[in-house]
């Protein structure tokens, strides 16, 4: 095999697919890139057997053949190369030898018979998705994605469709992780064909590579995207990615988000946002406790801690349920701050122990819900 290329498309390719490609196996073979030269063109492919990837490289084919390529050492190498032409070429040996202007480089490879098979386009039906709808509901929401590996069922986001009683299609994504739910809903367009019998449970990994993907797609592209057999297909451009959707019932969400959240805080975004950062900078330990004392005017925000000291800082807003006296993970605010596309922010609360709900006004498409702390 021997293709040519530029340095910016070669890195480019391989930054998806290092990104897909197992760090930490006991499958040497997953922490390798499949390259393939044919009449066809220049392929590239990833997987770690949970999310795969498959990209086409703009390139010129000399010798058409097959190499696997250790992903992380061949990014190594190409991040430091010039911008200019590179040459990669696997002779009878297996040895891979790269070319850029007078550096050179010698990588041994694996035979590419020992890849896994994967997937292929052609395999799957396709559904229509404004990308820009999928790429907003998954901005809006990944915060809120559960890391820990022990709660499977909650590594990813949900994702389900329903039609209203008035007709709307719509798109809702939820993501949680028990201490925290975001939710995003919005309205399908008519070109959108989209639609899911029940909802599924994107992965946290996929929804990331998805949103690499999807990053430098205008607002009016249309998504082919087919959900089935527990796979997510999604096609883009040259690119086309399969992921294993979790297995696992993701919580009824319905049931944590309060219905009797009668006291309303009306606040700017930045200010609280601003005043969170500076005041949690004196909070204790990793859960950056702040309490939030709330009376008509405003609000009081503080900090302790044994160790560093106090902070306070008071802002104006407006408050209908007389004072109240309530303990959030500052980050945690922060976060769904940061998602809020909103000059005011609205802050439903029932009592200091209760769950607290961010909304925009007069905005029904996204609201964080945040559980308290202790105070």
């Amino acid at each position: 095999m021997k293709v040519t290329l530029q340095k910016q498309e070669l890195s480019q390719g391989l930054g998806h697919g290092v990104s897909v490609a197992e760090k930490k196996t006991t499958m040497p073979i997953l922490g390798n890139i499949l390259w393939r030269a044919s009449e066809q063109g220049i392929t590239i492919s990833a997987t770690d057997l949970e999310i795969s990837l498959e990209m086409t490289l703009a390139g010129t084919v000399i010798t058409p053949g097959a190499a696997c390529i250790p992903a992380q050492h061949l990014m190594n190498i190409v991040k430091e190369l010039p911008n200019d032409m590179v040459s990669i070429e696997v002779d009878q040996q297996g040895w891979v030898r790269m070319h850029c202007g007078k550096a050179q480089f010698k990588i041994a490879s694996i035979q590419p018979e020992e890849f896994p098979k994967l997937a292929k386009r052609e395999d799957f039906q396709y559904q229509a998705l404004k990308a820009a709808t999928l790429m907003e509901a998954f901005d809006r929401t990944a915060y809120a994605i559960c890391t820990d590996e022990m709660r499977y069922n909650l590594n990813g986001s949900l994702v389900e469709t329903e039609t209203t009683p008035s007709g709307k299609r719509m798109l809702k994504v939820v993501s949680t992780d028990g201490h925290r739910l975001a939710f995003y809903q919005t309205e399908l367009g008519e070109g959108d064909t989209f639609s899911l019998p029940k909802g599924v449970i994107f992965p946290r990994k996929g929804i990331l590579e998805i949103r690499k993907i999807l990053s430098d797609l205008g607002e009016e592209a249309t998504l082919p995207i087919c959900i089935e057999k527990n796979t997510v297909a999604i096609k883009h451009g040259e690119v086309f990615l399969t992921m294993k959707l979790v297995v696992g019932e993701f919580p009824d969400y319905t049931k944590v988000i309060p219905q009797n959240n009668d006291k309303k805080l009306k606040v700017s975004r930045d200010l609280l946002s601003h005043s969170l950062r500076r005041v949690s900078l004196l909070s204790e330990g990793k859960s950056k406790c702040v309490k939030l004392g709330i009376h008509g005017g405003g609000v009081l925000l503080r900090a302790n801690s044994p160790e560093l000291g106090e902070a306070e800082e008071e802002i104006v807003g407006e408050f209908d349920g007389g004072e109240l006296t309530i303990g959030f993970n500052a980050k945690y605010v922060m976060d769904v701050l940061s998602n809020m596309k909103s000059e005011e922010v609205v802050l439903e609360l029932s009592h200091g122990q209760s769950p607290g709900v961010f909304r925009i006004p007069d905005d029904p498409t996204f609201f964080g819900v945040i559980m308290p702390m202790r105070t």
